[in-house]
């Protein structure tokens, strides 16, 4: 896996604040948004675009009883700390018009855990757009490099966004980002998680660490090694290879815009 030196890492800080500069000012929008979850990712990115000098507002949008309160706490302390404004608004009440109004009784319970998990992610893109729309605001996505390979995300839900800052960095570069801008400790070394139900982790859900999964994607993605290949040099069993293989590539349609049907007439 690949270990960014300071002088990397501040390239790196300097081309994405940079970058978010750029678009703020080609679109002529007034600032950026972004959701703030306490968890790393969204923690550097908040750091990166106050970093930039773009005027920024965070939306912590927690939902009770399942987001962890010291999320909530660390978002907040890390939005006051920096002089960013925000606000904090509970996704409950969207979830429970939904929940009462949708014909559940017509769908199969299978797959419902993790269709409500794309709905709350959903519902915090609306309203990530929605003060987009009404303040005139780019919208930031907080995804990293694992997550964007893997499809490790909610197709119109947190990848649906203007810009991925982080997009070019896998989790364990995102971690080293953040030690570099001095986010709390705290915040980096918590267990990285969606939230999206009590319980849930990324690395749980996914099956591996994401150290592991990033040296997997670092040689079959940026070094075009085999998945035989991969193996023997990682000396990991070929079967997570495998799936990890398996799931980027079952994943391709979020990383792509949809297909539009070409008609010869």
């Amino acid at each position: 896996m690949i270990t960014l030196n300071d002088k990397k890492l501040k390239k790196c800080a300097g081309l994405i604040e940079n970058s978010i500069k750029k678009i703020v000012a080609e679109s002529g929008s007034k600032g950026v948004v972004l959701g703030l979850s306490g968890g790393v990712d969204s923690s550097v990115v908040l750091k990166l675009a106050y970093n930039s000098g773009t005027d920024v507002y965070a939306l912590i949008l927690p939902e009770e009883s399942v987001t962890r309160m010291d999320d909530v706490r660390d978002a907040e302390d890390l939005a006051k700390n920096l002089g960013v404004r925000y606000s904090i608004i509970q996704i409950n009440p969207f979830l429970e018009s939904i929940e009462k109004n949708f014909p559940w009784n017509k769908f199969s319970a299978e797959r419902k855990q993790i269709s409500w998990g794309n709905v709350k992610a959903r519902i915090r893109m609306v309203l990530n757009y929605l003060v987009s729309n009404i303040d005139n605001r780019i919208v930031l996505g907080t995804g990293n490099k694992t997550e964007i390979l893997l499809g490790y995300t909610t197709k119109y839900g947190d990848n649906a966004v203007d810009i991925q800052p982080i997009g070019d960095l896998y989790k364990t570069q995102v971690k080293q980002l953040a030690e570099y801008l001095k986010i709390p400790k705290g915040i980096i070394e918590k267990e990285p998680s969606a939230g999206l139900w009590k319980g849930q982790t990324d690395e749980g859900e996914l099956g591996a660490s994401y150290r592991d999964i990033d040296r997997i994607l670092h040689l079959l993605v940026d070094k075009k090694y085999s998945i035989e290949k991969t193996a023997e040099k990682l000396k990991v069993d070929i079967e997570l290879i495998k799936s990890i293989y398996s799931r980027m590539n079952r994943n391709e349609h979020k990383r792509v815009m949809p297909e539009i049907v070409r008609l010869t007439l």
